[in-house]
């Protein structure tokens, strides 16, 4: 059951959030800046085309799956702002999941609520919901895989991977330590994981169990299972991804495939935005970039993918959060929106974290909120002033890379390391041990 407190802060949240749903209906019908996402509009048209039995991405710049604008018909029968009420309600579902990762890890409950209170009172992510973005429902859907895993629900967690990954193609970055961490033989516990070692340490391992010989047969049983749920998950995930796909692509055709999946992975906005590649892009965007070009973009991103994930799989929440700081980072388009992708995760690393927050925790805070701020400046004499500052604005973008960077770093330097599974798979060696 949840805790009275927990309750309390859920309802104080809903609470919040009904009222900015409503005072947003009221800004935008009395001030010139609405308070409503601009995409809330683009679903929400989308939704009108579906309902009339036409192609949702006849709505220029819808790039999401059908499943979307589905979810939004109740917007034609009950109220244009019942996607507002659907993205706030999956808000509060990630408030809820936070808190039950936690419960399930035996955090206190103090230092739980404490981590739950850094997502639903976070003015940024309450405001994500009630202003139409639907990136809440990707957080909670990515959350509640994780709960799947702990709880040994292997077919449910590939499900709804298989699902996330067609809505909002972005997770499939945590594809290989999903997988990785179905099979324990790949880390020992008390060991932090480095890929140099790992042969060494796979031998060691070997040799301690041939010497247990037979009294072994319970582990090896286990990684029978574990390799097995390893395939299972695969096959299950990579299934309804597909059929999704499919059953899209048989209603949509090449349109669905390409605005919807295929845009996301050759994407080049000229627009400005947070990212360090946006500059190149905009002065050559009247020609098309090169495969070499392309290439050079994606392999940072590709090496610390590979990097975090054989440094940290094991440690499964943290290197999801790992993973989206530094996607979010490197990748060839940031808009504001991407930041809640690591937000929900970051509760989930904070009670490991040996950061104290009157220093190092607010010096993080302080370098990303200023290198943003430093951001948004030259963002607003360009976008407002019509100023010539794309040069500034491209230097403030290599600042921000640098600021996530160092949060990065120090997130990583002053984490605990804590497998996800290490509880269970002590458990296991001692039955083994036993069997001696």
């Amino acid at each position: 059951m949840i805790t009275t407190n927990i309750r309390s802060l859920l309802g104080l949240s809903a609470l919040l959030r009904v009222v900015l749903i409503f005072y947003g209906e009221w800004q935008d019908s009395h001030m010139e800046v609405r308070y409503t996402d601009v995409d809330y509009f683009v679903f929400s048209d989308a939704a009108s085309l579906v309902a009339s039995g036409q192609s949702p991405y006849k709505r220029t710049t819808y790039r999401y799956s059908p499943l979307l604008a589905y979810l939004l018909l109740p917007n034609l029968i009950i109220h244009h702002s019942w996607g507002k009420f659907l993205f706030s309600a999956s808000d509060l579902l990630v408030g809820y999941f936070i808190h039950s990762i936690l419960k399930l890890r035996e955090v206190p409950k103090d230092l739980c609520k404490y981590s739950v209170m850094v997502w639903l009172f976070n003015p940024f992510t309450f405001t994500i919901g009630t202003r139409g973005n639907c990136e809440p429902i990707v957080c909670a859907m990515i959350l509640w895989i994780v709960i799947c895993l702990m709880n040994g629900n292997v077919l449910q967690a590939a499900f709804w991977y298989g699902l996330v990954v067609h809505f909002r193609i972005y997770p499939i970055i945590y594809a290989l330590p999903l997988v990785l961490v179905l099979d324990p033989l790949f880390f020992r516990s008390g060991f932090k994981p480095k890929l140099q070692n790992w042969s060494r340490r796979l031998d060691k391992n070997a040799q301690s169990y041939n010497k247990m010989g037979d009294q072994c047969s319970l582990w090896m049983a286990v990684k029978t299972i574990v390799a097995r749920e390893r395939i299972m998950f695969a096959l299950v995930s990579g299934a309804v991804f597909f059929f999704c796909t499919a059953l899209f692509f048989y209603l949509y055709r090449w349109e669905f495939l390409h605005e919807a999946l295929l845009y996301h992975l050759t994407r080049t906005d000229p627009r400005h935005n947070f990212s360090i590649y946006f500059y190149h892009i905009y002065l050559h965007y009247e020609r098309e970039l090169s495969v070499v070009e392309k290439l050079i973009s994606f392999l940072p991103q590709f090496v610390v993918q590979v990097v975090l994930i054989f440094r940290f799989a094991q440690d499964l929440p943290f290197c999801f959060c790992l993973q989206t700081v530094a996607f979010v980072a490197f990748n060839k388009v940031i808009t504001a929106q991407y930041f809640v992708w690591f937000f929900c995760l970051l509760p989930l690393i904070l009670p490991w974290s040996k950061m104290r927050l009157k220093w190092e925790g607010f010096s993080c805070i302080l370098v990303w909120m200023g290198a943003q701020t430093h951001w948004l400046l030259w963002g607003y004499l360009l976008e407002f002033k019509g100023k010539n500052v794309f040069l500034e604005l491209w230097l403030s973008s290599l600042v921000f890379l640098a600021a996530n960077t160092f949060i990065l770093v120090m997130i990583i330097r002053r984490h605990k390391y804590s497998p996800l599974f290490d509880q269970l798979e002590a458990a296991t060696l001692k039955n083994a041990e036993k069997l001696q």
